[in-house]
């Protein structure tokens, strides 16, 4: 029978821990607020390649030229729902984030105390990577949100298994969790391998085979149609991820995989990064720590190779973030001191980065570059190119460079313009040229064809519309040259049919 002692510090341990948890929500619901408010004055830009995932979903096609689909169709259902704008656009990111964070506290609560769970929740959220993701619409978000809540499956399925129970939807939702995973990137494959090794680590994530393989199944099923867009299609994306690996054949060096660890510092934070190094190196062998452990490691050692033997960014291994908020919440809550210094940090930068977005657009570098350059002076340059086409007659805009075609799109679709890749023989090189190369067979004309700084006119005798030097930012420095085509024929490759 427990003492009196005994039984009030139980209570007392029960009320602490149901407060930080409730103090973890009230921050994350704070914070996501607080994002999605100050997009409402963020006065940059849609990146290249945020134009260009907005415009992947302008068709909902299963797939698009270098990434899963799932992409584009987000940023489609937020401006259909709130207007084409770039707070639209960026609107699912802060909100992606912030359920992340309530599904991460939720996991933790399952692994770990109250306290270390609330820790790991508020510490991802304030990550540089998710502050930047919250501000931004990339892959990794709603890549993390999926992975997380593939986690949160594997351990229920895991615990219904110890307990002898079935869990026939809790497979389910690991397989469709798996599945819009690899529709948002194929890192989720990291995940995936992290998983399955901690099930052979760890009793506490070890899921039946049947259960496993019926997952297997479901995540096949979701995955279904975006594979028969890529058969149809040659397999691109595949081709396109080969191509940009920057693998070197088996030339190895350690210079890469040395900057990839320093770049995690500003990844997961200076503090929690090697927090959450020093408790993977702890964790005890068969235990759920372990199998986090394995978790984290999954990615960051299959980039370290990447690094090792070629290109790799400091973001390809992002996966990490999710166990290893909660590896280093175990560490940091034992080092009050050193916990503080990485919420402050986290919080000073999720502060921050969304009011230089506000109030930052004229900061210069040393050199005299903008700051925010990638995310400003693209209207400036496109409604330029659709003014002159409107002056010229011209409602097609044609276009080669990726970042051209991206910016064209999403501004053109404001203003009545298509926007068509010059057609070029052998592979496509980009989504435009992959399903909207121009046709000079039916294309009637005018078109407009914008290109960067040529060597020579493109078709004999084809006027010179105008000319522009692009910037300040976006481009600045390249010459953009517009030639008006009234019959595009000869922008046909050669040895095209007749």
């Amino acid at each position: 029978m427990r003492s009196g002692l005994d039984a009030h510090s139980e209570l007392d341990d029960r009320i602490h821990g149901m407060t930080a948890a409730r103090t973890a929500v009230l921050v994350i619901c704070a914070l996501t607020l607080f994002r999605l408010l100050a997009g409402l004055y963020d006065a940059t830009e849609l990146s290249t390649d945020e134009a260009q995932y907005w415009s992947w979903g302008q068709d909902l096609s299963f797939g698009a030229y270098s990434k899963p689909p799932l992409i584009g169709w987000i940023a489609r259902g937020a401006t259909e729902i709130f207007g084409q704008s770039v707070w639209a656009v960026r609107l699912p990111a802060a909100l992606i984030h912030g359920l992340a964070a309530m599904a991460l506290l939720f996991l933790g609560l399952r692994l770990e105390r109250p306290g270390i769970a609330a820790v790991a929740a508020v510490s991802y959220l304030t990550t540089p990577a998710v502050a930047l993701g919250s501000a931004l619409m990339t892959t990794d978000t709603p890549l993390l949100l999926a992975a997380t809540l593939a986690l949160i499956a594997q351990h229920r399925l895991a615990e219904a298994r110890d307990k002898s129970q079935r869990g026939s939807t809790l497979v389910l939702a690991l397989g469709i969790a798996v599945g819009v995973g690899f529709l948002t990137k194929y890192a989720m494959v990291y995940a995936v391998l992290g998983m399955g090794v901690a099930a052979l680590v760890a009793p506490e994530w070890r899921i039946r085979r049947s259960d496993a393989a019926l997952a297997g199944v479901t995540a096949l099923a979701v995955l279904a149609p975006h594979l028969w867009w890529l058969a149809r299609h040659g397999f691109v994306t595949f081709h396109h991820l080969g191509a940009t690996s920057g693998i070197e054949g088996i030339s190895v060096s350690l210079s890469g995989p040395v900057r990839f660890l320093v770049e995690q510092l500003a990844v997961i934070g200076p503090v929690m990064f090697p927090a959450c190094l020093l408790a993977m190196a702890r964790a005890r062998p068969k235990s759920g720590r372990a199998g986090l452990a394995v978790i984290a490691a999954a990615p960051l050692v299959v980039v370290l190779v990447q690094a090792a033997t070629g290109r790799a960014l400091a973001n390809w291994a992002v996966l990490f973030i999710l166990p290893g908020s909660i590896l280093a919440a175990t560490e940091l809550i034992r080092r009050p001191r050193l916990l503080a210094v990485s919420l402050v940090l986290g919080m000073l930068v999720s502060i921050g980065l969304p009011l230089a977005k506000v109030f930052g657009t004229g900061i210069h570098l040393p050199d005299g570059k903008l700051v925010l350059a990638r995310y400003l002076g693209h209207g400036a340059l496109s409604n330029w190119v659709i003014e002159e086409a409107r002056k010229a007659g011209a409602t097609t805009l044609v276009a080669q460079d990726r970042a051209l075609l991206a910016d064209l799109t999403w501004f053109g679709a404001m203003n009545g313009m298509t926007v068509r890749a010059v057609p070029r023989p052998g592979f496509p090189q980009n989504h435009w040229e992959l399903l909207f190369p121009l046709d000079p067979r039916t294309e009637s004309g005018p078109v407009l064809l914008v290109l960067i700084d040529p060597p020579e006119a493109p078709c004999a005798g084809a006027p010179l519309l105008a000319t522009r030097s692009a910037g300040p930012a976006f481009s600045e420095g390249q010459k953009i040259v517009l030639f008006l085509l009234p019959d595009p024929t000869c922008l046909a490759p050669k040895g095209a049919g007749q």
